[in-house]
């Protein structure tokens, strides 16, 4: 199922919404719920953050078996910015120590099984799984 979201946000509660319908509809495993929308906010935020000016609304399509969920984002008109390239993460130091940035992209590596990128004619589409084996 996708829906398209306005690039702010205020979406992200009817983001929630829209996953836990599908979520309901698939009878997907708790277990699986939590990480799929912490993934799916820290990505839809960060696309909201880092491209403010662009009034594209973001395509959200959830694939959801109770067992796996498919979750893939697309966003139109953007600047390449590939999340799966890992980048330098200072997980060790004091949390007032660290640089901004880059954690939640590290988190959602760490919690979902599987994390694509594809961009192209200035679309950027991210695509992640998670299971529960």
């Amino acid at each position: 199922m996708q829906k398209e979201f306005v690039r702010n946000y205020d979406s992200l509660k009817k983001i929630y919404q829209f996953t836990e319908d599908v979520f309901n509809a698939n009878d997907v495993a708790e277990s699986i719920r939590y990480p799929v929308h912490f993934a799916l906010e820290e990505l839809f935020t960060n696309m909201v953050k880092y491209n403010p000016g662009n009034m594209n609304c973001i395509l959200v399509d959830v694939d959801g078996a109770s067992d796996q969920v498919t979750v893939t984002i697309t966003d139109y008109d953007v600047d390449a910015f590939d999340v799966t390239k890992k980048r330098a993460v200072d997980t060790q130091s004091p949390v007032s120590d660290r640089p901004v940035g880059g954690l939640g992209l590290h988190l959602i590596r760490h919690m979902v099984d599987t994390l694509d990128y594809h961009y192209g004619d200035r679309q950027s589409r991210i695509t992640f799984t998670k299971g529960t084996g």
